[in-house]
């Protein structure tokens, strides 16, 4: 089941597995459970894009958004609009009956 997707990515529920992954730009992080996902979802959230960029204003790396992964070795890196996208992804409800725009099927007539 597709929960969202945007121009960079996809959120769904695998139906073998019943994890929740979350495909973004190259990336790729599974949710073995809801809970952890939300967790995620709500630290995304959190972030004010304007003080992490001035937070990181010095360092080296382009992209000035820092967010840890797992044990913290490995990190996103991401621009302001990058960080913007990748919320809007990452819904903070996960709703059954949210439209799956994959599947959606329009009968029309151009006449």
């Amino acid at each position: 089941m597709i929960y969202n997707r945007t121009s960079n990515g996809c959120l769904f529920k695998c139906d073998s597995c019943q994890s929740i992954h979350m495909e973004f730009n190259n990336m790729n992080i599974n949710f073995s459970t809801k809970d952890k996902y939300y967790q995620f979802a709500e630290y995304l959230h959190d972030i004010n894009i304007e003080a992490a960029v001035k937070q990181n204003a010095h360092s080296p790396y382009q992209r000035k958004i820092v967010i840890p992964i797992g044990g913290g070795g490995c990190n996103f890196m991401l621009h302001p609009g990058e960080l913007e996208d990748l919320k809007r992804l990452c819904l903070l409800q996960l709703d059954t009956n949210i439209l799956n725009m994959s599947k959606l099927e329009i009968d029309f007539s151009l006449n």
